[in-house]
């Protein structure tokens, strides 16, 4: 078997690296799941962006002068008339509100939200927007986040100048860098982290006696991995597929630099046996406080740089531009789908409430008179009706929202689900989920688990 794996090894390290690079994943800044977003200064001339979008062909675009009331009424109707008469009252604040969904957070930038379906089309409207002298961007041209496989590379580098065997470290290290570069996602960069280190131990008793057993016993080593593998897949589904390729590629360069050293060994007259065993060597080279400090360190940091560009959770002076979109945090500037609720009850209820009540705005059901007139006899029916503000009148506004006759702003926050809750998130963000930041904090509580335990020595450090 011998034989043939040493031939395998190379391939399967190539071909691992040759798919990392040609199906590299890069951080989309897309906000919304069906539509992608424009945005121009606030001040530029609404005629030039409609004028752009028509000659690129493209339909059904969300934007502020295109919004009217969000309700299936008509015109002419008794709840339209008093909608009117009581505009500017606290009931009907929510058509002002709404108007946030076509701005960034400060207020510089207006936006147009477009169908993912023209997507491809983009460039071409950007091209003409910026033609006709209108400075503009869109949510697909996030930037590439340099700072994690740079983080990365400058860890490599440090554990470099402290392994005992570089060329071991160095060779095994770049499979596991160009799977950073090629996944750039802030759950990533902290497994990448585990994994170098884990590449560090390993260089530091390789080729000792025993080198595999003593890896292993030292729990917190396959820990640490099984950390990283989970951690991966915390980024996404596709990511944790390529950490397995990874994993695939650097062992297989691992294997390879073996069977090279061992053809090396014999052509040499003199070969050096190591006399000590793995379990006499330090994993750590002698310099645990340093190699860990910064391991953890360039971990701790990618956490940090989640927080300060991705989210508003953290206050910060970044210049990034924080636009309308899902979040999980809950913005009071945006409204929610209970304000569009609550707003289609008080236009529905309005003309049925008694003027002698000082106060409605708790109010979840109305009761009201209607009459009919039998046309045979002319004889008028009173019959009492009852509306209830509940989940049954939240479902009917909710799937009336496809109904309505013009691209409302409604359809776009109805395109996230029934769940959706507005917040602002940064233009250029890696989103993940719960469990992800979960996962980066693990990684970076292991890592200072292990240092605190070489503080209070527990004999960890070999």
């Amino acid at each position: 078997m011998n034989k043939y794996t040493k031939y395998i090894s190379p391939l399967v390290f190539l071909i691992s690296l040759i798919l990392l690079i040609s199906f590299r994943s890069v951080p989309s800044g897309k906000l919304w799941k069906e539509y992608n977003v424009l945005y121009v200064p606030a001040d530029a001339d609404d005629s030039k962006i409609l004028t752009a979008l028509t000659k690129c062909e493209i339909q059904d675009a969300v934007y502020l002068s295109g919004q009217f009331l969000p309700v299936s009424l008509n015109e002419n109707s008794i709840e339209i008339s008093m909608l009117r008469l009581n505009y500017g009252s606290k009931d009907y604040e929510y058509t002002n509100q709404r108007k946030a969904f076509f701005f960034d957070k400060a207020a510089a930038y207006r936006l147009y939200y477009i169908p993912s379906e023209y997507k491809s089309r983009l460039g071409e409207l950007v091209q003409l927007i910026e033609k006709a002298g209108i400075p503009c961007g869109t949510d697909t041209s996030a930037t590439y986040p340099w700072l994690l496989p740079l983080i990365g590379l400058l860890l490599a580098v440090m554990l470099l100048l402290f392994v005992k065997n570089k060329i071991v470290f160095a060779y095994g290290s770049i499979i596991p860098l160009v799977f950073l570069f090629s996944n750039p996602f802030y759950p990533v960069a902290t497994a990448t982290c585990l994994v170098l280190l884990c590449l560090f131990f390993s260089a530091n008793v390789w080729k000792r006696r025993g080198a595999m057993s003593w890896l292993i016993s030292r729990r917190f080593i396959p820990a640490m991995l099984g950390i990283a593998f989970v951690c991966a897949f915390a980024g996404s589904l596709a990511s944790g597929f390529w950490f397995i390729v990874a994993a695939s590629g650097t062992g297989a360069a691992l294997f390879s630099v073996n069977e090279l050293e061992n053809y090396l060994r014999t052509k040499k007259p003199f070969v050096p046996v190591f006399i000590r065993p793995a379990k006499s060597i330090s994993i750590f080279a002698g310099k645990a406080f340093i190699t860990l400090g910064v391991s953890t360190a360039a971990a701790l940091l990618v956490v940090v740089l989640f927080f300060l560009t991705s989210t508003d959770s953290v206050k910060s002076r970044s210049s990034k531009l924080l636009l309308p979109a899902s979040s999980s945090i809950q913005n009071e500037s945006l409204p929610q789908f209970e304000d569009f609720y609550r707003w289609n009850w008080n236009v529905r209820t309005a003309p049925y409430k008694s003027l002698n009540e000082k106060s409605f705005e708790n109010e979840d059901s109305v009761e009201f008179q209607t009459f009919t007139e039998n046309p045979e006899s002319g004889i008028i029916t009173p019959h009492k009706q009852t509306m209830h503000y509940d989940e049954s009148f939240r479902k009917e506004v909710f799937d009336g929202i496809d109904s309505l006759k013009f691209n409302s702003v409604e359809k776009v926050m109805k395109s996230e689900g029934a769940d959706f809750t507005a917040g602002y998130s940064a233009l250029s963000s890696s989103h993940i989920n719960l469990f992800g930041i979960i996962m980066m904090f693990i990684c970076v509580f292991i890592l200072l688990f292990i240092y605190i335990s070489i503080i209070i020595r527990k004999g960890i450090t070999k």
